[in-house]
């Protein structure tokens, strides 16, 4: 019996230490954060930014429909892993409620709303949806993963192709790999299993186009915002920091989000306080459309919000 409750208790004592690992990282983030508002927060040079991009409304037209299709791409990507055993509205509902979820709530329980959406019809058991956004979610940050060393690449080529920073890259991932494995086995093998599964087929390349496609269009916000980025640097800005959000610990990533962008845009030659207001502009930008589409959903595809606070999205209740 011992060895049983200790066999169990090893993989959730994995997974408690990796949050705590990222809970440090995320208040090292905010701390940060606290740092370049106080140092690079002006009031009159947000207004200006602001302004200026008001006055261009289809640019801002522009920004809703990339940052719309984006969802669009995600939500066909999700239904094909399902094997269109979900519709294009319950996957889109799920995705774009999981975001408003996500920019309401500090808790990182959007995905718990995600996976209700596609399971109220019953056409895919709670396992099945539960899987299916693990996977999408590691192919995520596979993908993110990708264009952000692409990008250093590109952008730092005489740097990157340094014998030693190669080394010191591949020892590291070897490294967060082993521990990984070493401290959640089960969940590694498993995810390892089902990414296998889902990458080496057709379907697979075109799950993963779909998803590719998503994030350069969601590159479409920070590109019209700060335009002396190239567009290679705006995709390469904004992988590095939606992959950055693995750290968030305020509803949104408040903080981390805009650290990490302005870390990005000023190793791209932007300047602190430029990469602070643009950073703060995208990410508003996020806020407000997440916020409309929030308020549209509630309408249309209604969810009992109280049930869902009160028990952090272990169980969610619908309206009839």
């Amino acid at each position: 019996m011992y060895l049983l409750q200790k066999g169990w208790n090893e993989p959730l004592r994995g997974r408690n230490n990796i949050r705590i690992l990222f809970n440090i990282c995320g208040v090292f983030l905010l701390c940060i954060f606290f740092l370049l508002s106080w140092r690079s927060f002006e009031v009159s040079s947000l207004w200006k930014h602001l302004q200026d991009l008001w006055r261009q409304p289809y640019t801002i037209m522009l920004l809703v429909m990339m940052y719309s299709i984006a969802f669009l791409f995600r939500a066909y990507a999700w239904k094909l892993y399902l094997h269109h055993r979900i519709t294009m509205k319950e996957a889109l509902y799920g995705l774009l409620y999981s975001l408003f979820i996500n920019h309401v709530s500090p808790l990182k329980v959007g995905d718990a709303v995600r996976i209700t959406t596609i399971t109220r019809e019953k056409k895919v058991t709670l396992g099945e949806a539960a899987q299916s956004v693990v996977v999408l979610r590691i192919l995520d940050l596979f993908i993110l993963g990708l264009f952000g060393a692409a990008g250093m690449l590109l952008l730092w080529r005489s740097i990157l192709l340094n014998v030693s920073v190669i080394l010191t890259c591949v020892c590291i991932g070897s490294v967060m790999l082993f521990l990984l494995y070493k401290k959640v086995p089960q969940f590694a093998e498993k995810q390892w299993k089902q990414l296998k599964e889902s990458l080496f087929t057709l379907q697979g390349g075109m799950i993963l186009l779909l998803i590719m496609l998503s994030w350069i269009c969601e590159a479409f916000v920070i590109y019209e915002i700060a335009k002396p980025l190239s567009f290679v640097q705006a995709v390469w800005v904004n992988s590095v920091t939606i992959a950055g959000q693995v750290f968030q610990l305020t509803p949104g990533g408040i903080g981390t989000y805009e650290t990490v962008m302005t870390l990005a845009l000023q190793a791209v030659g932007t300047m602190q306080s430029d990469a602070y207001q643009w950073s703060l502009m995208s990410h508003g930008f996020k806020f407000i459309f997440s916020y409309g589409v929030g308020v549209i959903l509630l309408l249309l595809y209604p969810m009992e919000l109280r049930s869902f606070f009160s028990q952090k999205g272990e169980k969610i209740l619908w309206k009839k």
